[in-house]
């Protein structure tokens, strides 16, 4: 097949295709248990079918089929497809499922990025239109020049429009080139943290180049056609009149600021400057974020026995004996075996309900006593995983050695508080029994069952621990269970390695330490990831995801910020040097300095308080947009919304305060002699 060829899915793409009757023989124990999952077991959800409508077949024209068919999978199995039926949607090129949904996070934030950059852009085309208008007063003479001596009004607002699309092409060149950068910067800074290898081809190409060509043009029609049109229809007879150095700048509505387009640029400044605070906000809380386990000057081991032509038996053997030499190391307190760890890339899920319970094929239980099932996070440990990764025992104990070590052993769990309070809200459950309703007996290689817990066994609940958070964005424990690691074997396991103490000069000799040891229980056992745990937790790729939010959106606000500055700044000295005469006249009749640096000031300030009123409401709109990506921010945040008027109206500000500063320094008889 063609390189990159992503099928139905627009990220990963496939390198390998195999047979689907060779399904069960070849599903990777990263999901599940061996011989779990079954094509033949219609409550699982592995297998995917994708449907294309006949060419002007419509979804509400194929619906009668659909719910004929839905009728006869009823009939024919009445359990698993019982109330079941067909929903006719768009293929999610994010994430294929039997219910797909909206992609709503993925393009909601390209939507929004998408939106934040155009807004950019708007700000950046209304501050040429302001300069534009600004350098039109005083090209007003020569352009009515023009028209007396016979030149079209189309002639004009043509060069006017060229001169604008020279600013355009060498803008977009300029954005085109730190684009690429940009792009290929983003790409290599999330390579390092995923766990997939990144093809990315950041070539530009004739889709690229002709998107900037399109921004070019779009921008040149933003920034100077509404220029051009206003400049071109001046008055030949009163601009012939005017004289060097006036403004004579006049305005139809009196009430409105001197420059509108100004308090539009630092309206849309604070609404990006406000975004870019509530994700900066929502960063370093993600930064932040407590797993749940006290894992300090702890080392993470990642290996797999199986990739190495071990079975089930041999790969248990390797583990004890690894999980024996790591415990025995020079300041090692304590060293555990763990399926999956919190923030990992792989997370099992499995049913449990109270054991004993059998609900009706046709009834759904609405109460964990009448059998309702929940699906908690799913990981089996080694018997000093609590001890190791500090999380405390609130009632019970932890498994013995035996229980962790040898399959045979007695079926227990441990769960957390959350759990413990779906199953049993009003009692104990400590010593009570549990069930999963939905697991296949599990078999190793030679077809023998492989020690693991079985569909309906009862398993004693021997202790209880405080919720983990395993995800970034879960708002919500959906509770978890913990099996002995011999009554949940898994091939690809963690090993947490718990220091005494971990000076980070020592971290690379640790880890060496820690490779060398790994190496010495059986050379061809790989190691996939060796890091502190603090370092796997900052490498999340929903922690980068975050950082990255929160630092496009600075660049925005900050490249908004820093137009809206220099347009103010630009205008009002623009305006001052066209105003020269007028101030020298007043200060030659008597104007103190104060005064006319009061006037100066004046016009900024009205410009300011009235973009940032705007702004404000702008900013609580874009905060309630960005709120559905927010990490544990209110999108009313109370520091964003002080710190981005702040700073905006005291860069604005200084921006006008020292055009008026120069205002004061004008002598009179050089004002008067100004042309």
């Amino acid at each position: 097949m063609p390189k990159g060829l992503t099928e139905t899915e627009s990220i990963f793409e496939a390198e390998v295709w195999l047979p689907l009757g060779v399904y069960d023989e070849i599903m990777n124990d990263r999901e599940s248990a061996p011989n779990e999952s079954s094509l033949e077991d219609r409550g699982r959800d592995e297998l995917i079918v994708i449907g294309r409508l006949k060419p002007g077949l419509t979804a509400t024209a194929a619906a009668p089929a659909l719910k004929t068919l839905a009728a006869n999978l009823e009939s024919e199995f009445p359990v698993a497809q019982k109330d079941q039926t067909f929903i006719t949607r768009p293929l999610d090129r994010f994430s294929t499922s039997t219910d797909p949904t909206d992609p709503g996070p993925i393009y909601a934030v390209g939507v929004m990025i998408s939106g934040m950059a155009a807004v950019v852009l708007l700000v950046a085309c209304l501050n040429l239109a302001n300069m534009l208008l600004a350098r039109g007063t005083a090209r007003r003479k020569e352009i009515a020049v023009r028209l007396a001596l016979g030149s079209s009004r189309a002639r004009i607002v043509r060069q006017l429009l060229t001169e604008g699309f020279l600013l355009s092409l060498l803008g977009g060149l300029g954005g085109l080139v730190l684009g690429l950068w940009s792009i290929d910067f983003l790409a290599v800074s999330f390579s390092k943290i995923a766990p997939v290898e990144v093809d990315w081809l950041g070539r530009p190409n004739p889709m690229v180049l002709a998107a900037t060509l399109g921004f070019c043009i779009l921008g040149t029609l933003g920034f100077a056609l509404g220029p051009a049109l206003k400049l071109s229809r001046t008055s030949v007879l009163g601009d012939l009149k005017q004289h060097a150095g006036e403004d004579a700048v006049r305005r139809r509505w009196k009430f409105l600021p001197r420059h509108p387009l100004i308090v539009a640029q630092i309206a849309l400044s604070l609404a990006l400057l406000t975004a870019a605070a509530l994700f900066i906000r929502g960063a370093a809380k993600a930064a932040s974020v407590e797993s749940g386990l006290h894992a300090e000057n702890t080392f993470l081991v990642e290996t797999d026995a199986s990739l190495g032509g071990f079975d089930q038996r041999q790969a248990s053997d390797l583990y004890r004996t690894l999980h024996d030499k790591l415990a025995a190391l020079p300041r090692v307190e304590h060293a555990s075996i763990s399926a999956t760890v919190p923030f990992g890339n792989s997370f099992v899920r499995r049913d449990v309900q109270r054991a004993g319970a059998h609900p009706a094929p046709a009834v759904k239980p609405a109460t964990a006593a009448e059998g309702r099932t929940f699906s908690p996070w799913w990981n089996s440990v080694g018997a000093d995983y609590f001890a190791t990764v500090g999380l405390p025992l609130l009632r019970g104990r932890a498994f013995t050695t035996a229980e962790a070590t040898q399959p045979g052993g007695p079926p227990v769990a441990i769960i957390d508080e959350v759990l413990a309070k779906k199953l049993w809200p009003d009692g104990n459950a400590l010593g009570q029994r549990i069930q999963f309703p939905t697991l296949e007996i599990p078999t190793n290689e030679s077809g023998k069952e492989s020690g693991e817990i079985k569909r309906g066994e009862a398993i004693e609940i021997v202790g209880i621990v405080p919720p983990v958070k395993n995800r970034l964005f879960d708002k919500e424990s959906d509770g978890a269970i913990y099996l002995p690691f011999a009554r949940g074997f898994r091939n690809d396991v963690f090993f947490f390695v718990r220091f005494a103490s971990l000076p980070a000069d020592a971290e690379s000799a640790t880890a060496d330490l820690l490779r060398r040891t790994v190496l010495s229980v059986d050379p061809v056992l790989p190691v996939f990831e060796l890091r502190t745990f603090a370092s796997h937790m900052a490498r999340n790729p929903q922690l980068w995801f975050v950082r990255a939010a929160a630092a496009m959106f600075s660049v925005f606000g900050g490249l908004a910020l820093g137009l809206s500055v220099v347009g103010l700044y630009g205008i009002k000295a623009y305006s001052v040097a066209r105003r020269t005469r007028e101030i020298g006249i007043r200060m030659a009749l008597g104007a103190e300095r104060h005064t006319v640096q009061w006037m100066i000031l004046r016009e900024g300030f009205v410009m300011v308080a009235a973009g940032l009123a705007v702004g404000l409401l702008l900013a609580l709109g874009t905060g309630k947009i960005v709120s559905s990506i927010l990490f544990q921010v209110s999108p009313f945040d109370p520091l964003a919304f002080t710190f981005a008027p702040t700073l905006l109206a005291a860069a604005a500000l200084l921006a006008t305060w020292l055009p008026a500063r120069r205002a004061t320094r004008i002598s009179p008889m050089e004002a008067l002699r100004d042309e």
